[in-house]
């Protein structure tokens, strides 16, 4: 679109040239690429009004924001608006309304990216399809998704992420999906949630005003929770897709659907709940799941999710990029099930914005550290620390570690014997970075 057409769709002032075409959007000057529009949002550290003459110096062709920058150069325009974001959700509204495809929208407590990337890693090999990249899944994030897409995708696949009552169907609202995909339902946000009731009702927001046409894709046991209208397609226990067998090694996963086996090269129980409501959404489409096994063997997690990374003598699972107590659990259950010729060893950072019942459920992961059968396990924050005097209650041998540079030498002790080594935290506890450190430490030894 050009410049006059982001002028008419927000109303704002112009100034500069008006026929200038924007191709992208960008939020960030730190990674906007030349020739995006750079939109200044307010943050609580950052104004993007401050940066408006760097977005131009490199390479933006037009810059949307609350004042006019010193100057606007030659061939390039910027657009005075009251309300930088309100402007930028008008712009991906329109975006989308002139969308003609399908669009299908993830929910949930547990598994949203996984799932998120499984059905558009699965839809991909039939149709041009179209996703939201990483965690872009917030009130920000998926307008910039959504001012970013293309128009010839026949399929574009959308994580909404939730914090709060409300979030879900301000996200749903403005990406209109006519196929709605709960992942799980489980404590996550307590804090700002509340309760694990506003949790339930928050997700199934994604469900609001759904239509006879509509697809509705969710766990069995959600479906006490909701009056749904539409096409409704339910996995697990009890539902049309659920898994009759599972077998997990350190090739991968094995899942046994309606008689036919399928491959996924993960290290994680956690899939076979993606898989199978990937398979809904299959079937939803007139697809049959067997016929992308071979596809499957290809399928890889996103960073941070209970990726494999093998060395010599042992192995490490990066599970860092967040943390609840449903997808710990689901952790814990993926390393208790493996085969392993050495110790299991888990790495335990903080479960964040838990709210009142942080404390507890911190208690409570202690105790299922212990019935998963962890042979030692290294608690690293202040909430751990209840965690790690539970598990030490319960007979579990392990530590509490202060910081992180601590942490570090006593993993590095257990990267040896053919040990597993699980490492899982919100995404506030940086363990990414202790992965990281001891992959290069790692690589470094063999230089």
């Amino acid at each position: 679109m050009r410049a006059r057409d982001l002028e008419k769709i927000t109303g704002g002032k112009l100034l500069g040239d008006k026929k200038v075409y924007a191709n992208s959007f960008s939020i960030d000057t730190r990674t906007l690429k030349e020739g995006q529009v750079f939109v200044a949002l307010r943050g609580s550290r950052f104004d993007g009004n401050d940066f408006l003459e760097e977005a131009f110096s490199k390479g933006a062709v037009g810059v949307i924001g609350r004042r006019p920058p010193k100057t606007v150069p030659k061939g390039k325009f910027a657009l005075v608006v009251n309300d930088p974001l309100d402007a930028f959700r008008r712009i991906a509204r329109f975006k989308r309304e002139n969308f003609k495809g399908t669009v299908i929208g993830v929910v949930g407590s547990a598994g949203k990216t996984t799932t998120k990337d499984l059905i558009h890693f699965l839809l991909s090999g039939v149709y041009r399809t179209y996703k939201s990249e990483g965690n872009l899944n917030s009130q920000i994030g998926l307008p910039l998704v959504l001012a970013n897409m293309p128009q010839n995708p026949e399929v574009a696949v959308f994580e909404m992420g939730a914090s709060q009552l409300g979030d879900v169907e301000k996200l749903r609202a403005l990406a209109q999906p006519s196929v709605r995909v709960l992942t799980a339902l489980g404590e996550e946000h307590l804090q700002t949630f509340g309760s694990l009731e506003n949790v339930i009702k928050g997700n199934g927001e994604i469900f609001n005003e759904m239509q006879e046409d509509h697809v509705a894709v969710l766990p069995r046991y959600a479906l006490d929770y909701y009056s749904l209208k539409g096409k409704v397609f339910t996995f697990g226990d009890g539902g049309k897709i659920k898994a009759d067998r599972v077998s997990i090694s350190l090739e991968g996963l094995d899942i046994t659907v309606d008689g036919e086996t399928y491959r996924i090269p993960s290290l994680n129980l956690g899939l076979v709940d993606s898989l199978c409501a990937s398979f809904c959404v299959l079937k939803a489409f007139g697809l049959e799941p067997r016929d992308f096994k071979g596809r499957l063997l290809e399928f890889r997690p996103p960073p941070g999710r209970m990726n494999l990374i093998r060395f010599e003598d042992f192995t490490l699972v990066d599970d860092s990029y967040n943390s609840n107590p449903l997808s710990l659990r689901n952790a814990l259950k993926t390393l208790s099930a493996i085969d392993c010729a050495g110790k299991k060893v888990l790495v335990m950072g903080d479960m964040l914005e838990l709210g009142e019942k942080e404390e507890e459920l911190h208690s409570k992961a202690g105790k299922w550290i212990k019935e998963a059968g962890i042979d030692y396990g290294l608690f690293y924050g202040k909430l751990s620390k209840f965690a790690f005097e539970e598990f030490k209650r319960s007979g579990g041998r392990g530590m509490w570690v202060e910081n992180k540079e601590d942490l570090l030498k006593e993993v590095l002790k257990w990267t040896k014997d053919k040990n597993i080594i699980l490492v899982k935290g919100s995404r506030g506890m940086r363990l990414d970075s202790l992965v990281k450190r001891v992959e290069e430490l790692k690589l470094h030894e063999k230089t």
